[in-house]
């Protein structure tokens, strides 16, 4: 004789949860996230003796005023890497390295403005970690790659960056358009590293100080961007001041300054 045994429903449920529980499950790791933000504020630096200013559309120091009516830079596989992997290129034998948190991965035209605000450009679920290197590459986009980029931004065209504007010298004004194919794979030291809480997003702000990239090396005068174009006396001295432009940091309030030293 076969005895049917009656459980309550609660304890049903109970023995079924514990089932499950003894199979295999999936380990999901603690999580938080990353807010990425864009900024082209100029942050405060050391007096040359000559003063300097940098506003919403312009820049001056001396005789000399720079007028910018757009600035627009192109930058593709944009991602943050954890401590641990310490980088987002993959070498063999490291296919089990924690993964980079990628943002903007194919190439995305960024229109940059001195105005001291960032602003955000994507928000990305991430491990609770330490995060200490930033993956930027200026790219050049390519007609027989970068097709759909290409049709949205003709202009672009083996071309990595543009300025449009106008110099002025002791009050003698001229408008230009600076243009360069310079393109760079940047990693980038978060110092000292961010670390992502759980439940709690962590503001990261990449700044370009467009204000830098017209001055002497000396910091005491600025150059005519004409000057800078391809074969140019100030070509690489404008290269040199964009590649050291970039700068990552923790933004918490989105002022485009580290939070450390925010007003």
């Amino acid at each position: 004789m076969h005895v049917l045994c009656r459980y309550p429903l609660s304890g049903l449920i109970a023995v079924a949860t514990l089932a499950l529980g003894c199979g295999d499950k999936a380990e999901h790791p603690p999580e938080g996230a990353i807010v990425f933000q864009l900024s082209g504020r100029h942050p405060p630096t050391a007096d040359s003796g000559v003063p300097f200013v940098a506003a919403d559309s312009f820049v001056a120091q001396g005789r000399d005023t720079i007028f910018l009516r757009r600035v627009r830079l192109v930058l593709a596989e944009l991602a943050i890497s954890p401590s641990a992997a310490n980088g987002c290129e993959e070498e063999e034998g490291e296919e089990d390295k924690p993964h980079c948190i990628e943002f903007d991965m194919q190439p995305v035209a960024l229109d940059l403005s001195l105005a001291q605000t960032a602003v955000r450009r994507a928000t990305r679920p991430a491990p609770v970690t330490n995060y200490n290197l930033f993956q930027a590459v200026v790219h050049r986009p390519d007609v027989a790659t970068d097709t759909a980029f290409l049709a949205a931004n003709p202009e672009f065209a083996g071309t990595t960056i543009r300025v449009d504007g106008a110099f002025s010298h002791a009050g003698a004004r001229r408008d230009f358009s600076y243009t360069t194919d310079w393109a760079e794979h940047q990693e980038i030291a978060l110092d000292p590293p961010v670390a992502v809480a759980v439940g709690e997003s962590l503001h990261v702000t990449l700044r370009v100080d467009v204000a830098s990239w017209f001055r002497q090396a000396d910091g005491k005068a600025l150059v005519d961007p004409a000057t800078a174009l391809r074969g140019g006396p100030n070509e690489a001295l404008v290269r040199d001041n964009i590649r050291t432009s970039l700068k990552v940091f923790q933004d918490g309030n989105g002022d485009g300054l580290e939070d450390a030293t925010s007003p």
